[in-house]
């Protein structure tokens, strides 16, 4: 298993802020924290009825068990944002499970 220490991770809380007008909801994200961490599994399925191609990839990361790090919160990970589906806390680490969806090139 090819483990990746020390890896730098970006959290952002992403929440809705009503406007003036109470029409829209604005999105709007806020750094939460800065974070070294290990990449532990990545995991790529392809969603086929799609064109392009859709890749969703899936990792599971490794991070500090004190980090505040909630559901639906957004992370930067090489260069690339995921979204926190699933958080298990171990003894002395919490393990995050991260998605993302990626356009494929369509070469058949």
């Amino acid at each position: 298993m090819n483990h990746r220490f020390k890896t730098p991770l970006a959290v952002f809380r992403v929440g809705s802020k009503r406007d003036d007008d109470d029409l829209f909801d604005d999105r709007k994200s806020g750094k939460v924290a800065d974070l070294k961490c290990f990449v532990v599994k990545t995991q790529t399925e392809a969603k086929a009825d799609s064109k392009p191609v859709m890749y969703i990839v899936k990792k599971t990361v490794g991070v500090p068990k004190a980090a505040d790090i909630k559901l639906s919160d957004e992370v930067v990970l090489f260069g690339r944002r995921y979204l926190v589906v699933d958080a298990n806390p171990h003894r002395y680490w919490k393990e995050l499970l991260v998605t993302c969806e990626v356009k494929g090139n369509d070469r058949a």
